[in-house]
């Protein structure tokens, strides 16, 4: 395929595209499979993303309640007794680990060898593969489906999702987690501050911009080319979310983009909000203000829940 559009961005011989073949946003030239193999299975956890199990560990009782409330909400969708979710993705193995104390059957795929096997060691055996390479004729189908941070990385998120859609059982759920950008705030911080595109994962002091040392994202989502490429695929949104908006803190003047030190203090601030909105009965006003985001197309992640029709 062709991949054509109006060009937002230009580093070295890396173009940031909206695409009309795809309809959204991503880089070109795509990265061969090869070099994303090589970054995904080798290099993530060790070169990109080296706290991140760490992190997830100092921070489990907060990412368990945000796992609650994904799975709570599944489960009133949900009615059978035994409920199954897949987890694309599925990095250390805190969600499925989550999902498993909670009563799901589940089941995972990690391209990533570290992460693999620390999902291992707490219980969590996964495939260690790419979810392209899974053959799944022969596996069974699933009440739901997670993609937490998922889409924004591959090579080709449609044909994901169309295989997602044949694993699925009738009326089956899949879940998507991704970056909500090019979203309003984004272009007022932009507008106001003289920001330029700080979403974009891209090393721009570098002068090599071979992809896989200096790119992370492939692709760049909203509210609205999410929904615009669920439709296509025949899925139906039934259900949407979205996370706090950092960009509010760049607007009251806490500059996380300069400093490592304010950055880290925010994100404990958005933690602190978060837990203390989902005590139980705060959890309904928490639930609406973030339903009221995503309705104006702000907040860091889009989070969609759509139906196989």
């Amino acid at each position: 395929m062709k991949h054509s559009g109006k060009v937002l961005k230009k580093y070295g011989n890396l173009k940031i595209i909206d695409c009309t073949k795809c309809k959204f946003i991503h880089i070109v030239p795509l990265p061969s499979k090869k070099e994303i193999s090589k970054l995904y299975k080798k290099k993530y956890y060790t070169k990109i993303k080296p706290q991140y199990i760490k992190k997830y560990e100092q921070e489990i009782d907060y990412w368990n309640l945000i796992f609650d409330e994904k799975l709570d909400y599944l489960e009133t969708k949900i009615k059978r007794k035994t409920k199954s979710i897949l987890d694309i993705g599925s990095g250390s193995g805190f969600f499925l680990k989550r999902a498993k104390e909670k009563g799901w059957a589940i089941h995972g795929i990690e391209p990533n060898k570290t992460a693999s096997n620390y999902s291992e060691k707490i219980g969590i055996p996964v495939i260690n593969d790419f979810f392209q390479n899974v053959e799944i004729e022969n596996m069974k189908k699933y009440d739901a489906i997670n993609l937490f941070d998922v889409l924004e990385h591959v090579y080709n998120p449609t044909e994901l999702l169309k295989k997602c859609h044949r694993l699925l059982k009738s009326r089956g759920i899949v879940v998507i987690e991704v970056p909500n950008d090019y979203n309003p705030l984004q272009k007022i911080v932009q507008k106001s501050l003289k920001k330029e595109e700080y979403w974009l994962t891209i090393l721009t002091k570098s002068r090599n911009y071979n992809w896989a040392s200096k790119i992370d994202h492939v692709n760049y989502f909203n509210f609205s080319s999410l929904k615009r490429l669920l439709a296509k695929l025949r899925f139906k949104v039934i259900y949407q979310q979205s996370s706090f908006p950092l960009e509010l803190f760049l607007l009251m003047g806490d500059d996380y983009l300069k400093s490592e030190k304010i950055g880290k203090k925010i994100h404990q601030k958005r933690i602190n909000l978060e837990m203390n909105l989902m005590i139980d009965e705060n959890m309904r006003i928490k639930k609406e203000i973030y339903e009221k985001f995503a309705e104006l197309g702000i907040g860091r992640t889009a989070i969609i829940f759509a139906q196989k029709t």
